[in-house]
């Protein structure tokens, strides 16, 4: 008897997320549509960019048109989730740029500390085996057991090279890794910023993703300005084909 299995992948939906025009007025930019508004002469505008790794990523931009300096503050622009048009299910602060492009330094110099020590161990290693290979020579010991006591010591010693190697190629590349993420997250992140009167400052913003979300509602603060914004979110799913 001959048993066939047979399945199919279910594509993933496509997540739309629009925001709202009716609080808000809008415009569109390299294929981007932004919501604006301005609060007692700070202008804030905003438009999704993309989900990537359980982030949901804005592009925000901070104009300061009023007559004193402001603090932009990532991490105290707010989120709350709706999963309906009238139930809340959560409120979440951006994440802070400062303390994820820290927390990138710190493992990008843990990975660089472990390659150190890695490499040191390696040494220390050989140094030791060929310690022991002369010592088992220059011994009394017949020449057969010789061999194969220095023979042992070879690929102990071997084992021991290959694994540092591997632990400092891992390290290295994580440290690589931690540094090239860190520098591009450095240009794209809305950061931190005492704004002057007259100057402006846009970058990406970062909030939790939340797969049954219907609605959010982004409030953005800098000094004494606030303004929110809401966006819809949306699952699309591809046509179906029948077999």
């Amino acid at each position: 008897m001959l048993l066939i299995l047979t399945g199919c992948a279910v594509p993933a939906p496509f997540v739309k997320v629009t925001p709202s025009t009716i609080e808000n007025k809008d415009y569109w930019d390299m294929g981007q549509q932004f919501v604006f508004a301005n609060n007692k002469n700070v202008w804030f505008d905003c438009a999704f960019n993309r989900i990537e790794n359980g982030k949901l990523i804005f592009d925000v931009k901070v104009n300061n048109q009023s007559d004193t300096a402001i603090l932009v503050d990532p991490a105290r622009f707010l989120q709350m989730v709706y999963k309906d048009d009238t139930i809340k299910s959560g409120e979440h602060y951006a994440y802070d740029p400062e303390e994820t492009l820290m927390l990138l330094r710190l493992d990008e110099n843990a990975a660089n500390a472990k390659a150190k020590n890695a490499t040191a161990f390696g040494i220390c290693s050989a140094i030791i085996a060929v310690g022991a290979t002369v010592a088992v020579v220059s011994s009394k010991k017949d020449d057969e057991t010789k061999a194969k006591v220095v023979n042992t010591i070879g690929v102990a010693s071997d084992l021991v090279q290959t694994a540092t190697a591997l632990t400092v190629d891992a390290s290295n590349i994580r440290a690589e890794n931690n540094w090239t993420v860190r520098k591009s997250l450095d240009e794209q992140f809305l950061r931190k910023t005492t704004l002057p009167k007259g100057y402006f400052i846009d970058g990406e913003v970062h909030f939790p993703y939340v797969a049954e979300a219907k609605w959010y509602n982004i409030i953005f603060e800098a000094g004494k300005s606030k303004a929110d914004f809401l966006f819809k979110q949306k699952l699309i799913y591809p046509p179906t084909t029948s077999h």
